[in-house]
């Protein structure tokens, strides 16, 4: 008996799920579920069944779980009290649907799969489409199984794909495109595209690749909103219908996985802090996963359904979670990576991988510009933690080994670093000292003159040492 044929069977036999059936044994029944609308459903919670929406045989199908007994079936529609649940139809989804053949689904929810088996046949497709290094190989590989827990994880990391034109960057999204969890690649996804992909019913519903995102950071609103949702529980409040009689605010999911290709990285300092910059090289790869064979699009299908059929086998179970020792945002960027990768080989690469990318994102704070001041500020502080704020601006403006570049001669309250490309000035200097170094401000009278001073708390000062990688000698 098919798959269809035996869902059929037990939904005739279960009042309590969905039914192919389209007569009802009684007058009131029917009237009932005519005054039912139907809704569609991504995935989720649905009462003791956990689903996601696939085409069996090109129809659209759940592909459930009971959560009561842990058997996978297929439903074709799931009542409720107020609607009728249905799975989408292939030209709802803005990604490449699952779809399956009854035969292949039989294949893979009749058997355990393991977690070892998919992180060894994604690996096996990088190998063949993009070329990277050891440390970005399995980044992806481990990234790949990640978007498929998101019931499971608490924060993740965003990668983006750096490199010049023909470095493969592209590659790695049009991967992700292939066997992330219902990933929708674009470029310069309008925000009502993004909030619509995501919905307001279930949180995780997807991945989003952005494809040449390095001007990004002009949408402050996309910027706003990546930066804020690499948590879960990230939503986003919005007003529907303004001047309409039917205005109503709705409640958007932002909490995904996000994935990012482009020639720079953004100029924003929050956003860059959640990613993850893998420099791609030029190279030659097997194949074109842009110019794919009818037979590599049924290999890669095959392995996003197994992913797909693995969640569901886990749904329940969800990953194993150990201390990693990791603390604040390297915590929230990597210890689920590492949950993923626990209890197979790949832990020890998956620990390399952390350990590369965690010391490159702390080098780039401490090369950033409050890292280079903060180091100035250590060297002038007195036993006081003290600093005069004229001191500081005069060590800045006559350049210095921790922060090169020229006065402006016009005028002399504005410094030009030579590795970034804005100035500083005297006020900004002042607003980074209290907001970003929590210096207290303290104006005194000297031989008649008044002199401002910014004065450091010990507590903090070796907090911000900590996170700018600066050695002190506090007494």
């Amino acid at each position: 008996m098919s798959i269809p044929e035996q869902n059929k069977k037990n939904q005739d036999t279960n009042s309590n799920t969905a039914t192919t059936t389209k007569t009802t044994s009684t007058t009131s029944k029917s009237q009932e579920k005519q005054e039912q609308k139907p809704k569609h459903k991504v995935k989720g919670k649905a009462y003791h069944y956990y689903v996601e929406s696939i085409l069996l045989d090109d129809v659209p199908y759940f592909l459930s779980i009971n959560l009561k007994t842990g058997k996978i079936e297929t439903l074709q529609s799931i009542p409720t009290t107020i609607n009728i649940l249905e799975p989408l139809d292939a030209n709802q989804c803005g990604y490449i649907p699952y779809s399956f053949t009854s035969e292949e689904l039989h294949s893979l929810i009749t058997r355990e799969i393991s977690k070892q088996e998919i992180l060894d046949d994604i690996r096996n497709q990088v190998e063949i489409y993009i070329v990277v290094d050891e440390n970005g190989k399995y980044l992806i590989i481990i990234d790949t199984v990640l978007t498929y827990c998101l019931e499971w994880i608490h924060t993740i990391h965003y990668p983006f794909f750096v490199g010049d034109t023909e470095s493969g960057k592209s590659s790695a999204l049009h991967l992700a495109r292939w066997l992330c969890y219902r990933c929708h690649l674009g470029e310069d996804i309008p925000m009502a595209d993004i909030y619509n992909f995501l919905g307001t019913d279930e949180e995780g519903c997807g991945t989003i690749a952005e494809d040449e995102a390095q001007g990004i950071y002009k949408d402050r609103e996309k910027i706003r909103m990546y930066k804020s949702s690499y948590t879960k529980g990230s939503r986003k409040a919005r007003i529907l219908n303004t001047n309409g009689p039917n205005k109503h605010q709705v409640y958007y999911h932002t909490f995904c996985p996000k994935w990012f290709g482009g020639e720079q990285i953004p100029l924003d300092k929050g956003f860059t802090e959640r990613l993850v910059q893998v420099h791609m090289i030029s190279g030659t790869p097997k194949s074109n996963i842009k110019r794919l064979t009818d037979e590599e699009k049924i290999r890669l299908n095959h392995l996003r359904n197994k992913l797909l059929v693995w969640k569901m086998q886990n749904i329940t179970k969800g990953l194993q979670r150990f201390n990693s020792g990791l603390v604040q945002r390297d915590q929230e960027l990597w210890e689920d990576f590492l949950s993923v990768a626990h209890g197979t080989t790949y832990f020890e690469k998956a620990k390399e991988v952390v350990k590369f990318y965690t010391e490159q994102r702390h080098q780039k704070i401490s090369d950033s510009l409050e890292g280079r001041i903060f180091k100035i500020i250590v060297k002038l502080l007195d036993d006081n933690l003290e600093i005069m704020a004229q001191d500081l601006w005069h060590t800045i403006a006559q350049g210095s080994e921790e922060l090169p570049g020229q006065l402006d001669p016009r005028q002399t309250k504005s410094f030009y670093p030579d590795e970034f490309g804005f100035k500083v000035t005297m006020n900004m200097l002042a607003i980074m000292m209290e907001e970003k170094f929590h210096a207290r401000k303290k104006v005194r009278v000297e031989n008649y003159q008044r002199k401002t001073y910014y004065v450091f708390d010990k507590d903090k000062i070796k907090i911000l040492a900590t996170k700018y990688n600066v050695q002190l000698n506090l007494n």
